[in-house]
């Protein structure tokens, strides 16, 4: 119904005219002094057609109505798919709509080209920057003092966020540099390189790593998903003072990773996983960046994985991560 009210209050001025010109031509008849009756046929077949006019318009408005409909939920660009304009001013409308449409892609193809630099510059930089760190970690291990361990802690810290930097510009969607590589993956090898990569923290805060190996075999892309790993792991040795971090797989490939450190407090969890967003702990310990949750959630959004996590304040966080589903494609 409000389609059929919207078509003709479109056609107004048609009805509107038409209506004018049928009262005009019975005056006439009548001052003429013609009978009316005269008039009726050619009145009929003015009406006859007049239905069968607006009928066959309004079918093809109701046509148009549905091809636009579909372009607005198709994902663009569209400019080439628009119906064939009904007038000039609506090929006008679409000569400036294309025109528009051109304009984006070329500003959207700027913006990917500064992306993709961007990119290459990160890229470049990490693996430049890991030079000076390895040459300043074999000097520091020359002797072994307490200031040379915490310089190497440091110094692991900072390499660490070189390697976020690089992450955050390849996981952003609009730069098109998300090398994903789905395949089936054993889950044991994944988990130990994360506890070797982290072996020197947990060592020097003499924090127990409790895992038993798994033989599970998981449909994921390796690299991001030892990314969403080593995340976590960093948190729990980051927020765990003394005690231990447990990593196992639960039932349909759900793997857990827990500690016994400070917690998450119950308003925060929600929000943990905000860009930036560091909550009260973060903030007390003035050392988190809220990048890496934010980092590992986007990651697992990309391979069909979901992060969920339960925590009690002073006794510890239990961070969950489904690897069950199967939104992925075998390469």
């Amino acid at each position: 119904m409000k389609l059929v009210l919207q078509y003709f209050y479109k056609k107004r001025q048609v009805i509107g005219w038409s209506i004018l010109c049928g009262l005009i031509y019975l005056l006439i008849f009548s001052l003429s002094g013609i009978d009316l009756k005269a008039a009726v046929y050619p009145a009929l077949l003015c009406l006859v057609f007049g239905i069968v006019f607006l009928l066959a318009g309004f079918f093809r408005f109701i046509e148009r109505h549905r091809r636009l409909e579909f372009l607005e939920k198709d994902k663009g660009p569209y400019g080439e798919s628009l119906p064939k304009a009904a007038d000039l001013c609506e090929a006008d409308y679409q000569k400036l709509l294309k025109k528009e449409e051109q304009e984006w892609r070329d500003r959207q193809k700027v913006w990917d080209d500064t992306m993709s630099d961007m990119e290459d510059y990160y890229a470049a930089w990490v693996h430049q920057i890991k030079a000076p760190i390895a040459v300043m970690q074999v000097l520091l291990q020359q002797e072994d003092t307490g200031q040379n361990r915490e310089l190497k802690a440091e110094l692991f810290r900072v390499e660490q966020y070189a390697e976020m930097a690089l992450s955050y510009v390849r996981l952003n969607e609009r730069g098109g540099g998300f090398d994903l590589v789905a395949a089936e993956y054993a889950l044991d090898p994944v988990i130990r390189k994360a506890i070797r990569k982290y072996a020197g923290q947990f060592i020097r805060k003499k924090i127990q790593v409790v895992y038993q190996g798994t033989d599970e075999v998981v449909l994921t892309d390796e690299k991001w998903l030892s990314f969403i790993v080593e995340q976590i792991l960093s948190n729990a040795v980051k927020y765990t003072q003394q005690g231990s971090v447990t990593i196992r797989v639960e039932g349909d490939r759900q793997l857990v990773i827990e500690d016994t450190g400070i917690g998450i407090a119950a308003e925060d969890i929600p929000r943990i996983f905000e860009k930036g967003y560091t909550g009260e702990n973060g903030r007390l310990g003035k050392k988190s960046t809220g990048i890496g949750l934010y980092l590992s959630q986007m990651a697992a959004k990309k391979l069909g994985h979901t992060i969920s996590v339960e925590s009690i304040p002073g006794e510890g966080s239990s961070f969950k991560i489904d690897l069950s589903s199967y939104a992925l494609q075998v390469e």
